[in-house]
């Protein structure tokens, strides 16, 4: 399961920011948009398509680029903070 809280949005609506939770699983996924995370806690393994994974971990922090295509594998319940830009 997944929860999203959206804490700030600019005027524009381009710049957004909030808190993700997700329960463990695997998810293929597409992004749209340029997104910063710090992951606050859990560990995911994330595989671009095509490409070799790489694990995240509590207090971590990274970016993922506009048109990333994946897949997102949750070890263990994930909090992360996030900014997304369109």
């Amino acid at each position: 399961s997944m929860k999203t809280w959206i804490e700030y949005t600019s005027e524009d609506g381009k710049l957004l920011s909030g808190c993700w939770e997700a329960t463990p699983g695997t998810y293929h996924v597409t992004y749209d948009a340029w997104e910063f995370v710090h992951l606050i806690e859990g560990e995911i393994v994330i595989t671009p398509d095509g490409e070799t994974s790489y694990t995240v971990g509590a207090g971590d922090a990274f970016v993922v680029e506009a048109n990333f295509a994946g897949t997102w594998e949750i070890k263990e319940k994930v909090l992360k903070h996030f900014v997304i830009k369109t």
